[in-house]
């Protein structure tokens, strides 16, 4: 039959597959070069424009404990860039899986996807130093909460890790001079800093049309249903044996994600360390249309 509808059986260990893991890999390789700094130069561009308005700053303990903010976000950043990029790498693995793989591209796309917008948020080099420092006190009370809600089933001694931290959080925002948002029930809801709010309850979904370019943004819902479960999107990987086959659409809504997630991250994270990152963007364009033209091809061979 002369059609383009995949047969998910044959995805396999085909050509399709193997192309695919490949793309994945010179992405994730782009990715990881593009914003790496060599040893002792010190960034540039808007975190440089950052660190010279926080040097201006009268000395004292608010200027300190904003550093100490400012350095925390960057490090964050770079430790969900680390995390973005393995699991860009566990899912070149896993196409290449014999049965084929059905939904989990899609679980592993969402973790790239969501810790690339997280990193596009706490680096979006168009807000101002006062709203970085603001998202840079959310995330560290916050991530100390966290802590302490996984501690409470660790042991007495992580908790009481858990309470210093929480205490040391606080006192660090406080000296910075971030003032605590409530609600009318006197819960802690963010911090606003110069007149800059931050939610302490970021929500990573609501940043990701923005983030993603154009052509990337409509897989979102398909891999957000695949990772909770839900029963619509599952069912769709039944067979009519009742038996679970791959499905080479999923693996391509996946690698539209993953694509789309890494120029975004490295076009935003750039920027704000002053990586000239222009040449590593055009590659990654070029590899993606090349890959996108040569998958008709490669899709009609599994028809």
């Amino acid at each position: 039959m002369n059609t383009l509808s995949w047969r998910p059986q044959a995805f396999g260990k085909t050509r399709l597959a193997q192309t695919s893991s490949d793309l994945l890999r010179a992405f994730r390789e782009h990715a990881s070069r593009a914003v790496e700094l060599p040893a002792g130069v010190v960034p540039g561009g808007v975190w440089a424009q950052e660190a010279e308005a926080l040097s201006a700053m009268p000395e004292g303990p608010e200027r300190d404990a904003r550093w100490n903010l400012h350095q925390l976000l960057v490090d964050a950043c770079r430790l969900v860039w680390a995390h973005v990029l393995d699991h860009v790498r566990a899912l070149e693995h896993d196409l290449m899986m014999s049965p084929p793989p059905v939904w989990s591209p899609l679980t592993l796309c969402r973790a790239t996807l969501e810790g690339a917008a997280f990193v596009g948020y706490l680096s979006n080099p168009a807000v101002s130093v006062g709203q970085r420092i603001a998202r840079a006190a959310s995330l560290r009370v916050k991530e100390a909460q966290n802590q302490s809600g996984a501690a409470a089933v660790l042991g007495p001694e992580e908790q009481a890790a858990a309470v210093r931290d929480i205490a040391e959080a606080e006192q660090l925002v406080t000296a910075a001079g971030a003032v605590q948002q409530v609600n009318r029930r006197g819960r802690l809801t963010g911090y606003t800093v110069d007149g800059e709010s931050a939610p302490l309850d970021h929500s990573i979904s609501a940043e990701i049309k923005a983030f993603l370019p154009p052509w990337s943004t409509s897989s979102y819902p398909l891999v957000s249903g695949a990772a909770h479960g839900r029963p619509w999107m599952i069912a769709r990987g039944r067979s009519a044996d009742g038996s679970w086959a791959g499905e080479a659409a999923t693996v391509l809504a996946a690698l539209i994600t993953v694509m789309g997630a890494l120029e975004a991250g490295v076009d935003v994270w750039g920027a704000y360390l002053g990586r000239d990152v222009s040449a590593v963007l055009v590659a990654m364009e070029e590899a993606r249309m090349s890959f996108l033209t040569d998958s008709f091809g490669l899709a009609y061979a599994l028809s």
